[in-house]
């Protein structure tokens, strides 16, 4: 399964006639297939650093070089 990730605080309104809504939290993963990600695409991420916590004044940062074993895509012009 796909998940994403919210990228900001947010209260969806739901098509049900009551008049609710249907609170997102940044950070939270949910199902790619999910209909709520799928009626609003441009509130999720599949980016997983996105509500992630940690105890530094900036969040990790990438690696320039592969660790051995990984494959990176990488192009060349």
């Amino acid at each position: 399964m796909k998940v994403v990730y919210a990228v900001a605080d947010t209260a969806i309104p739901l098509v049900d006639g009551f008049g609710a809504v249907r609170v997102v939290q940044r950070g939270s993963h949910w199902s790619a297939d999910d209909p709520l990600v799928q009626s609003h695409p441009d509130l999720f991420s599949d980016d997983p650093l996105i509500g992630l916590s940690f105890s530094g004044s900036e969040p990790p940062a990438e690696t320039a070089t592969a660790v051995p074993g990984e494959r990176r895509n990488v192009r060349r012009g």
